[in-house]
Order: structure tokens, then C-alpha cells, then sequence
């Protein structure tokens, strides 16, 4: 007899915030079942492999908040990467900080989160972030509450 998951929902976003993302981050949740009564879950997608000199997947954080409601809003999507060979410390690359209203790209800083260009980056972002998954590039997916 198998367990049936709880459905998990999402705030709307700043963003449209597609359906393969949301499902990707349920099929996640759903395997740290217990962690979803917490009000704050971060998670983080790893490619064990990747280094400065190799290269691979960039690492990805993302925190999501429980609202009163029992929905997930999305707080943030951070993107980590090396910025040079010699490099042993990941530093942002990109954030999309929807609890903030505001965005970060390393090559042009902080702006406010509707500045022109930071939905289509965004986009971009989540659909080559969903490849990655579909295609298995993150080999450790660690999720914790609080």
C-alpha cells in the first residue's frame, strides 16, 4: 500500500513561477515529509562534482516560507558559482530575493526586482534550472526546516 503525499501549494509570485518548477520543488518536499509542518525550509540542489577548475552545476539554494494559509511562498532563488579558477569559495551569482523585491546578478549588483530584463533573467534561469533536474545534474539534494 503506498503513502499518498500531501498536496503542496505556492503563493503566487512577483514572477510567473511555472508549473515544472513547482512540481520539481512538491516531488523534493515530498520526500522530507516530516519537514513540511515547519515554517521555513531551505533547499539546496548540489553538483558534488563541480569546482572551480572543472566547472559542472552551479549550486542552488532556495527558501521557501509556510503562510498561515499553508502555502509555500518562495522567499528566494539563489545561484552560487566560482568567479575564477583560483577561487575556493562560491560567492552569488545570481538571487532573485522575492521576499525583498530585489534581484542580484554579479556582473551589475542589486537592482529592484521589476527593473527591465530581471523577469526575462529569471526566466531563463528556471527553465535551464528545470533541464538541470530533468536531467539529473544535481546529485545531492539536501532540504532542512526550522
Amino acid at each position: 500500500m503506498s503513502v499518498k503525499t500531501p498536496a503542496i501549494s505556492f503563493c503566487n509570485s512577483v514572477f510567473p513561477i511555472s508549473m515544472a518548477f513547482k512540481n520539481h520543488l512538491q516531488h523534493a518536499l515530498n520526500k522530507n515529509v516530516s519537514l513540511l509542518g515547519k515554517q521555513h525550509i531551505t533547499l539546496n540542489f548540489k553538483d558534488q562534482s563541480y569546482s572551480a577548475d572543472r566547472g559542472g552545476y552551479h549550486p542552488v539554494e532556495i527558501a521557501l516560507t509556510k503562510m498561515p494559509n499553508g502555502q509555500f511562498l518562495i522567499q528566494y532563488v539563489t545561484d552560487f558559482s566560482y568567479d575564477n579558477h583560483e577561487d575556493t569559495e562560491l560567492e552569488k551569482e545570481l538571487d532573485f530575493d522575492f521576499g525583498n523585491s530585489v534581484a542580484f546578478t554579479r556582473y551589475s549588483g542589486w537592482k529592484e526586482i521589476d527593473s527591465p530584463g530581471i523577469s526575462e533573467l529569471y526566466q531563463l534561469w528556471e527553465s535551464n534550472f528545470i533541464c538541470y533536474l530533468d536531467i539529473g545534474a544535481f546529485d545531492h539534494v539536501e532540504v532542512q526546516g526550522f
